[in-house]
């Protein structure tokens, strides 16, 4: 297992010009705390290349960290008292105890920026209970910081993932309790758990294992694995823009009706396959239910003979896709293919209303109408073979530059439709700048990250670039937010090359 590292922050960024970043938070703590801080802690943002809405069915997804990210100025406090500060005047300052033998509270229908902070203390405290007990007897020491965070909030390049994993690392290195990336991305993907959010745990596999120049095939099945991989070396260069839509999508606020929602969608449909189809997959989703993925493993060993996938085999995994996407055709009366009441799910899975509720509407509050198995599955299994029709052109490239931007454009464009049509996870707004961006000079542009608002992921080229900019500015930022000054537009379309993830930065360089 790999240790989180500590490096020197000029090798990490691109812009040496981020140098001021670094002085201006040290003269804040100082400021704030009169004294200086000990050490920084620092996670990236994360952009999904492709890949949305299936890591919670445990199928691989295609992100890569970006320059973008949280950091945090650090030194340990006396005893249990912290006390964390932001840079962000809309954040304010907030005190607390760590309690030594009780959970942290956290009011989820009122959450503030430090209780994505607390989330980080709730994880670290555990870990640091079951793997250094001895520390239980004196209890967590506290600290005091400062955060500063470059990573737009709401803009679906994971700001709270980032907050997360930089919290939980800062509480750990001040009780003196070394972590593996493996082991802190397994803890950190339940911290938004305690805010109500039921999240994957891509945007952690992301932060935490990020490379400098790779693209990362992220496996969830049959064990979280990590496959960093570069993308073919092309002329012209290929490059990832990433463009803000200034729609904020704030998960946690609208998860009841959005993201919540789509994880029951997903778990509820899984288990109603698994019915239809007499088969019994393993109970592995984070409500102890089938996943779309354990179905389709279900399917392949109990009625065809075979071993399970193994997540690996990229021909063998688009062949079962392509059959999954054939049942789920045939599994749905067309009635039901516009969407199931409660009472309608219920019936079809055999069970009552009683039950239903109790097993897949207790754990995180939701809010519908009715519920879309049918499209969610179509874009479970639709997107999970774009995932992997994705990586098989980046690693059997041919030297065709212009079949690969455009077979990779073409997957990115399928993936938008998709989240749009089958996903429900798309607004006006980004279909207008994604259209914008294919008339433009992008061969493929999609929603990246939760969806419903945020950010767009374009794929282009070296040479395209400045046309694409020029025309995203004058087409979708002057039209539709003409109040915003040219530095702020400048702000929101981001050109980022994959960095590496959550480190510690040796503070006895210049750094950002």
């Amino acid at each position: 297992m790999s240790v989180i590292p500590t490096v020197e922050g000029l090798s990490i960024y691109s812009d040496i010009s981020k140098q001021k970043r670094r002085y201006d938070l040290s003269a804040k703590f100082q400021r704030l705390f009169n004294q200086n801080y000990e050490f920084i802690a620092r996670a990236p943002g994360r952009v999904n290349i492709i890949g949305e809405h299936i890591d919670y069915c445990h199928f691989s997804v295609l992100p890569m960290a970006i320059e973008v990210d949280v950091i945090a100025a650090v030194a340990a406090s006396e005893d249990e008292t912290v006390v964390i500060a932001n840079t962000n005047p809309k954040f304010h300052l907030q005190t607390f105890s760590i309690p030594r033998d009780e959970q942290i509270v956290i009011d989820t229908y009122s959450t503030t920026w430090g209780d994505y902070f607390k989330c980080g203390v709730i994880v670290a405290q555990q870990y640091i209970y079951q793997n250094h007990p001895q520390i239980r007897e004196q209890g967590i020491r506290g600290l005091r910081a400062i955060f500063d965070g470059t990573v737009p909030t709401g803009g679906g390049l994971s700001s709270s993932a980032a907050l997360c994993i930089v919290s939980t690392l800062a509480i750990l290195r001040v009780n003196n309790v070394e972590i593996s990336k493996e082991e802190l991305t397994r803890i950190t993907i339940y911290c938004e758990h305690f805010v109500g959010l039921h999240s994957g745990g891509m945007d952690q596999c992301a932060s935490v294992f990020g490379e400098d120049g790779r693209l990362l095939l992220i496996l969830f099945d049959p064990k979280l694995s990590v496959v960093p991989f570069e993308l073919p070396r092309i002329s012209p260069h290929p490059i990832f823009f990433i463009t803000n839509s200034m729609v904020t999508a704030n998960k946690t606020d609208t998860a009841p009706t959005n993201y919540n929602l789509r994880v029951v969608e997903v778990d509820v449909a899984a288990d109603l396959i698994a019915h239809i189809l007499d088969l019994d997959p393993v109970k592995n989703s984070s409500q102890k239910t089938a996943t779309l993925r354990s179905v389709m493993d279900a399917y392949f060993v109990q009625k065809m003979a075979s071993l399970p996938w193994n997540g690996k085999d990229i021909n063998q995994g688009i062949e079962r896709l392509l059959r999954m996407l054939e049942i789920v055709d045939h599994v749905f009366y067309e009635t039901e293919k516009s969407g199931f009441t409660t009472e309608m799910a219920a019936s079809a899975l055999g069970i009552s209303h009683l039950t239903f509720g109790r097993r897949y509407l207790s754990l995180f509050p939701v809010s519908y109408q009715k519920l879309n198995l049918y499209k969610r599955c179509k874009h479970v299994y639709g997107e999970a073979l774009r995932v992997l029709q994705m990586v098989q052109l980046t690693t059997t490239y041919d030297g065709d530059s212009n079949h690969f931007f455009q077979s990779m454009g073409k997957l990115m464009n399928e993936s938008q439709a998709s989240t749009r049509d089958y996903h429900d996870a798309s607004t006006v707004e980004c279909d207008a700048m994604c259209e914008i961006g294919i008339r433009n000079g992008s061969y493929g542009s999609r929603v990246t990250g939760a969806g419903w608002g945020g950010c767009i992921v374009h794929l282009t080229s070296l040479d395209r670039l400045e046309t694409l900019r020029n025309a995203l500015k004058s087409q979708y930022y002057e039209k539709r937010y003409p109040e915003l000054s040219d530095e702020q537009v400048g702000e929101a379309m981001v050109e980022s090359r994959p960095i590496c993830g959550a480190c510690f930065v040796d503070v006895q360089h210049e750094w950002l």
